[in-house]
């Protein structure tokens, strides 16, 4: 950049409005020895963390644009009958192939065998959770997630995903889509098969699942022991130390009956219930988990829960 001169040439200004014309006046005097302009504040601008991406880049460029940051769905083949179309809490078992935004496929789990996982409770990253929705057995879909919802974390399932990508294209093979029930989601969580939940097998599912697919506690003070515990605690109503599927159904039932009648006025700003484990941290019963439950849940689980299970001539 050239350098600033001592002087500033005066000019004359023309404005045609008017037929007028206004001077510019003297230039400003040094102060001091120093010029006026050394008087101008600099402001210095850093970076903080690593680099964007190629991909965060675009996506902004994007957003700042107007454009749609959403996912992209190509149904390839549907059938005739879809006896049931996929919704949150459903469990549903499918195949992918993974491509880049051009073309290139880089991962399958053909070979490997299907993933298996319950929608809607954070086992997946939010845009293929979201285009998995509504699809049917043996259904064939593609689909495309824009980077803003492609972000996972570290986990078995997903560890072969980039992660520095701006489009995300998905293959899909449905294989089966299991409708949500309390009894599905009993067994989802009885890891040994034994027909009993326990605290440290409720501890391990919870473990397995962050291992997996990458779901933790939206408290990271939140101790899976403690946790499973607390859980144990809620739903045991015979005091035996373990849940059985009668227990279990009785107070899914209790809490769903009173989230049922809770005034959707009345419900406050925060996260659907998760029918899993996360089952507890809904305090009051109302179906949603709002930050401040979050954040009270470590030391919540410390006691015993406000809500008692039920008592065993009610079962």
């Amino acid at each position: 950049m050239a350098a600033i001169s001592e002087q500033i040439v005066e000019a004359d200004v023309d404005l045609k409005k008017g037929g007028s014309s206004m001077e510019i006046p003297e230039p400003m005097k040094s102060v001091g020895g120093k010029r006026a302009e050394d008087s101008i504040p600099v402001i210095e601008i850093r970076g903080e963390g690593k680099p964007m991406t190629a991909a965060q880049i675009r996506a902004l460029e994007e957003e700042s644009a107007g454009k749609p940051l959403d996912i992209k769905v190509k149904h390839t083949w549907r059938p005739g009958k879809c006896p049931r179309a996929a919704k949150r809490k459903d469990f549903v078992t499918f195949q992918y192939k993974a491509f880049t935004e051009d073309g290139k496929k880089y991962d399958q789990t053909y070979g490997r065998g299907p993933i298996r996982m319950q929608l809607g409770v954070g086992l997946t990253m939010p845009g293929l959770d979201k285009g998995l929705r509504g699809m049917c057995d043996t259904e064939l879909r593609k689909i495309t997630i824009p980077y803003r919802l492609s972000r996972k974390k570290k986990s078995k399932v997903w560890k072969y995903i980039l992660s520095d990508e701006h489009w995300l294209v998905f293959d899909i093979e449905m294989l089966t889509v299991e409708p949500w029930s309390v009894e599905l989601q009993f067994n989802f969580m009885d890891l040994n098969n034994d027909t009993f939940l326990t605290s440290n097998e409720l501890a391990k599912f919870a473990e397995k699942m962050r291992k997996e697919f990458g779901r933790t506690w939206p408290n990271e003070d939140i101790d899976n022991v403690v946790a499973g515990k607390y859980f144990v605690k809620y739903f045991d109503a015979n005091g035996d130390g373990k849940i059985d599927m009668t227990e279990y159904k009785a107070v899914m039932q209790r809490d769903m009956a009173t989230m049922s009648s809770t005034p959707k006025s009345r419900k406050p700003q925060g996260r659907m219930r998760d029918p899993g484990v996360g089952w507890i941290l809904d305090f009051n019963n109302d179906g949603i988990v709002t930050l401040e439950e979050m954040d009270s849940a470590a030391e919540v689980f410390e006691g015993a829960p406000a809500i008692k299970p039920l008592l065993k001539d009610e079962l």
